[in-house]
């Protein structure tokens, strides 16, 4: 993509976060996503493990619900997210984490500035990482980590969240696809529609591995056998697989 073209989706998707910025305040702070509450927030938090005594960059923090929980186990948290709406509620709570509102492709931080990055349902609303990529290799001391928490690329598509189950051809596969859709979320709409941009596997790979970071760990997080069973909503929401738990270092 080239940088016009990628200048033109960043200031769109800025555009619809700012629209939706109170909207998903209430989203978060009601607890109205069991997706995070019930299973991604989970599965990210177990990859991250012990973090007392990091340096940690959340990148797309929102309203900096994550941000807040790793200060409270004792890292040293920046949030970074480009709504000034997100950034706006994530400085009304008090909390030990800090929060600046940039693109991930521009971070204002020095270099080798952090131990982990975090991407907690960022990759999807970004037209083309491979910027904001190569920004946290830049930022990540050696040996640092870069968690991504994202939508699965092999089988997510339009209206997944409501039990819409299907396959992904393969000609629409290997290509970068965006599914323009209104967050719907507990009986709640939000007021602007989001485009979700979804890749290939490889295109993961090569774009780590150029960046400099090694996959070390690949996750599916999934509902229980206990949820599925005795829970319908996860029955109906939770068709195929719908995300990805990515973890890299960089060398």
């Amino acid at each position: 993509m080239d940088e016009v073209a990628r200048q033109t989706y960043a200031d769109l998707t800025r555009e619809r976060w700012e629209a939706n910025a109170d909207y998903w305040v209430k989203v978060i702070r009601g607890g109205h996503d069991r997706y995070r509450t019930e299973l991604t927030d989970r599965a990210l938090l177990e990859a991250v493990g012990p973090c007392a005594g990091l340096r940690v960059l959340d990148a797309g923090c929102g309203e900096g619900y994550l941000s807040r929980t790793l200060a409270e186990r004792g890292a040293s948290v920046v949030g970074v997210d480009a709504a000034q709406g997100l950034v706006d509620a994530a400085q009304a709570v008090p909390t030990a984490a800090e929060f600046v509102r940039a693109g991930v492709e521009a971070l204002p931080m020095p270099d080798a500035e952090f131990d982990l990055v975090v991407c907690n349902h960022l990759f999807s609303h970004l037209a083309d990482p491979g910027p904001a990529i190569a920004e946290f290799g830049r930022v990540l001391k050696g040996g640092g980590r870069l968690i991504v928490l994202t939508l699965h690329p092999c089988f997510y598509v339009e209206r997944s969240e409501h039990g819409e189950r299907a396959s992904v051809p393969a000609d629409r596969y290997f290509e970068a696809r965006g599914i323009d859709q209104y967050f719907a979320v507990d009986g709640l709409d939000s007021p602007s529609m989001i485009t979700s941009w979804l890749r290939p596997l490889e295109y993961y790979s090569r774009t780590l591995r150029e960046a400099g970071f090694v996959i070390t760990d690949l996750r599916e997080p999934h509902p229980s056998a206990e949820q599925l069973r005795d829970d319908p909503w996860w029955r109906v929401g939770f068709p195929s697989p719908l995300f990805m738990l990515l973890v890299a270092e960089l060398r």
